[in-house]
């Protein structure tokens, strides 16, 4: 389904996120109808009587995902964000619909089994969708789904089929199901009332936009080479799920499920050769990774693990590594590089446990030791994104912050959008004296959480600092005019509003 239903936080916090993304996508719809004529968006209380188009959906979601990255409720950590981003890529390269878009995969810190799609090619899931999934073929299954409703363009169709239905209802929509959170029927109310009369019609759109998300998701799901009986699996779970609960689990709430939409997709799985995934190391290692999160203050959890470490009664990769996550969350960092070290010389061309005993080697003050295996790997894979923030930070923190800037500026294209990557980066580039540059670094990062006063300031700098580079300054004018563009559409739409 299209629309997100966070949870956890207060609803006070969640207000905040859902009038601030109301406001940025109000923004984005003025700025996108002061364009040329090929974009053409209704303009706010009109009927939103015609598709909205592929770049008119791009910056809805672009604004609206500007306002997640400022949430707490962001997972940041770059082990789960990469092997998410990594297995949506799979399925995204196995389907040919999807190879013209633009496409993000992020966690939501959640223990709710959820996930969802918004304009643009965004797609998340909650975390406890990755720790209730039973193999990686199911968790794939599901992003699968998602990257269906984006491909097959389910927001503009429903705009479209629902002439009735204006802009501000829409937005509105969206700003109700953030909204909701602990309380699932405060959020399905928001919705109702914000659907008024046309609920029924929207809603059976809805069950035609499940039904072919599901179709092509398990072509998808075969052409990626995962087992294609994944999805009708995890129905299953979630039904054995929702009846022994007085909730059922979030995703069941956006996403409808029947005997017979389960019954369908066996039957569609039948039609495609049968594949006997082995799920990866790095699909168990995430779970644990996302379960020692969890766990920080299970002090009955982290005793029993212990005490099974001790009697070496803990054996499963899973465990050993989640034991390892939470002795690090607890500062015992030369136990966790001991139990680290071990399974990465049983894996030694696993980049996850790598990336994880960097981290530990970097907590407990020896991380210039990691930096010979992380060169050598690095020369291996030199585009891993794990590996790149690994060596980076291990060399800022060693007084090499040249080579820092030098390793991520290799790669900072295609980490454009990546918030990490860039707040690194300006690190680097401050440590190394490159202030200039920091500060158009720093004015990248800055747009991409949505803050565009800071920004604006900080391009201003940029623009007015002397730079080695000599497209420094109409690359920067660029950024300068398009910070003041947005700012400009944001005013208009508070007046209007």
């Amino acid at each position: 389904m299209y629309f997100i239903k966070m949870g956890r936080s207060t609803l006070n916090k969640l207000s905040m996120i859902a009038a601030s993304t109301l406001l940025a996508v109000s923004s984005a719809c003025v700025q996108m109808s002061a364009h040329a004529d090929e974009i053409s968006l209704p303009k706010l209380g009109d009927a939103a009587g015609s598709t909205l188009s592929v770049a008119q959906e791009q910056q809805i979601g672009d604004d609206i995902m500007r306002q997640i990255r400022r949430s707490e409720f962001l997972m940041k950590d770059p082990i789960v964000t990469d092997y998410i981003q990594h297995l949506g890529y799979r399925l995204v390269a196995a389907n040919p619909d999807a190879l013209g878009r633009q496409f993000q995969f992020f966690v939501i810190q959640e223990n709710s089994i959820n996930a969802f799609a918004l304009p643009g090619g965004y797609v998340g899931i909650h975390s406890g969708l990755i720790t209730a999934s039973r193999s990686e073929s199911e968790l794939a299954s599901v992003l699968g789904h998602e990257v269906a409703h984006v491909t097959q363009r389910h927001l503009a169709r429903r705009l479209e089929r629902q002439n009735d239905l204006t802009l501000p209802s829409i937005l509105g929509l969206i700003a109700s199901v953030l909204v909701a959170t602990q309380d699932p029927e405060a959020g399905m109310a928001g919705v109702a009332a914000t659907q008024a009369a046309g609920q029924q019609s929207i809603i059976n759109h809805t069950r035609d936009n499940e039904k072919e998300a599901d179709r092509i998701g398990i072509t998808m799901l075969s052409a990626a080479g995962f087992d294609v009986s994944a999805a009708a699996d995890f129905f299953e779970t979630l039904q054995q799920a929702s009846r022994y609960t007085f909730k059922p689990p979030e995703i069941l709430l956006t996403h409808p499920l029947s005997r017979n939409r389960i019954a369908a997709a066996r039957e569609r799985a039948e039609l495609y050769p049968k594949i006997d995934y082995q799920d990866s190391i790095d699909y168990f290692l995430v779970k644990s990774r996302v379960r020692s999160q969890n766990l920080i203050n299970d002090k009955e959890a982290f005793r029993e693990l212990e005490s099974r470490f001790n009697k070496s009664q803990l054996n499963s990769l899973e465990e050993l590594y989640l034991y390892a996550e939470l002795l690090k969350m607890r500062g015992n960092n030369s136990l966790a590089i001991k139990v680290l070290s071990n399974l990465y010389q049983e894996h030694s061309s696993n980049q996850l446990l790598l990336f994880s005993l960097a981290e530990a080697h970097l907590a407990h003050g020896s991380g210039q030791e990691m930096l010979p295996l992380l060169e050598s790997q690095l020369s291996k894979t030199p585009d891993s994104t794990k590996l790149l923030l690994a060596t980076s930070e291990i060399y800022i923190r060693s007084g090499q912050p040249t080579k820092a800037e030098s390793l991520l500026l290799r790669y900072a294209d295609v980490h454009q959008k990546n918030p990490s990557y860039l707040k690194l980066l300006a690190k680097a580039q401050a440590d190394a004296g490159n202030t200039p540059e920091m500060y158009e670094t720093t004015g990248q990062y800055l747009m991409l959480l949505g803050d565009l006063r800071s920004a604006k300031k900080h391009y201003e700098r940029a623009l007015n600092a002397t730079s080695k580079d000599p497209y420094a300054q109409t690359r920067i004018q660029a950024r300068l005019d398009d910070v003041r563009q947005k700012m400009r559409a944001v005013l208009k739409a508070q007046s209007e509003r």
